[in-house]
């Protein structure tokens, strides 16, 4: 329960090991109150989007944070929710086999949703952005050949500016919507096309993360999967918006599975103020939302836990998608692209998966990467 404090390399670091000091720290306005973010994530960060929200503070962040809610919707259907579906859908038309063919269809659909139709039929924009945020996240990759990726880097942002310039205000993507509402942002366009990759890169990694890990607890209990399975039948048409909102079950098991397996396992701030000022600290969330203090049942997947009137103490723990002012502004969005997905791959493709490891509890702590491995009758493959 205390806060751990280690030097290294002459790198003063606090790692978070509470929920009460975790919660001080993300409640902080960036860039107004004690924390700001972690120099680990700023430099990573600055490397593709230096004016990403997820790294903004003060002026940049109250200009930001409503221009990104606007643009994903946050807290209600998105209005584009419609054609999104229909690209889930196509994307999604055969089954998936394992995590990698799972990233691939989430990559095209993230294509459709944020960017549109390709505008030459060569780029792929999904490549793209796994590599440079796979550079994002290795500082000694970043040091020692960030260079050879900045072609990559011009590449991705020509085709942002394309795709910003040549569409029409009536196209119902992530882009398009941006562009319309950049004439009510006083910040200038190259910072606003900077907030994009953050959206695209959540479909592929934390987003794809999600969606293969939920899939397969979900397989691996008959209980369970037979419980989505009827709410996913009962639910209606299976190629409306509506019907997406009638799964809350469904939704239940992708909160439960971040809960346990959260695929962004941290994040860094820093201290403004203090002794500690400018120290790292490092909230690393499968320590804190498996902590035992939680209850007996912090270690297993109950998907209940999500509907009852009063969220009990590991659920309120869970950082899925953060708390408090850097909280995900797309969370809402990501959750209906994981619910349409599962829905179309368990409902109406038959997917089905066997994992031993992932069928009863107490969880193992790290979730088991090759147990993310599905089949489907042939008739649908």
């Amino acid at each position: 329960g205390s806060d751990i404090r280690v030097s290294l390399l002459r790198r003063h670091l606090m790692l978070i090991a509470n929920r009460k000091n975790s919660d001080v720290v993300l409640s902080s306005v960036p860039g107004r109150g004690a924390y700001g973010a972690g120099k680990s994530k700023v430099a990573g960060m600055s490397f593709l989007a230096p004016r990403a929200l997820t790294v903004a503070e003060g002026d940049a962040w109250e200009r930001l944070r409503p221009f990104n809610e606007h643009v994903l919707a946050s807290g209600e259907t998105h209005p584009f929710a419609q054609k999104f579906l229909d690209d889930i859908r196509r994307q999604f038309a055969k089954p998936v086999c394992d995590i990698g063919e799972l990233r691939a269809a989430m990559g095209r659909a993230m294509a459709d949703i944020v960017l549109g139709a390709s505008d030459d039929g060569k780029s792929n924009p999904s490549a793209d952005i796994q590599v440079l945020f796979r550079v994002v996240q290795n500082p000694v990759r970043r040091k020692l050949f960030g260079f050879s990726y900045r072609g990559r880097r011009l590449r991705l942002y020509e085709q942002l500016m394309r795709r910003w310039t040549g569409s029409a205000d009536s196209e119902q993507t992530l882009i398009a919507r941006a562009r319309v509402h950049a004439t009510s942002v006083d910040v200038d366009e190259e910072a606003l096309l900077e907030q994009v990759p953050h959206w695209m890169f959540t479909f592929t990694g934390s987003g794809t993360d999600l969606l293969a890990r939920t899939l397969a607890l979900i397989t691996s209990r008959a209980d369970v999967h037979r419980r989505v399975l009827d709410e996913i039948k009962n639910a209606g048409e299976p190629s409306t918006v509506e019907t997406v909102g009638k799964l809350p079950f469904l939704n239940a098991c992708l909160l439960e599975t971040g809960r346990l397996f959260p695929p962004v396992t941290r994040t860094f701030h820093r201290s403004t103020s203090g002794d500690d000022k400018d120290d790292e600290i490092v909230h690393y969330f499968p320590l804190l939302q498996r902590d035992d203090a939680l209850g007996p049942t912090v270690h297993d997947f109950l998907p209940e836990r999500w509907l009852e009137p009063t969220l009990d103490e590991a659920a309120r723990s869970s950082n899925l998608f953060l708390r408090g002012p850097r909280g995900c502004p797309g969370q809402d969005l990501i959750l209906f692209v994981c619910r349409a997905a599962s829905a179309r791959l368990l409902g109406e493709l038959h997917l089905s998966g066997r994992s031993r490891l992932l069928a009863h509890d107490p969880l193992p702590i790290s979730f088991p990467e090759s147990d993310a491995r599905f089949t489907a009758p042939e008739e649908t493959s």
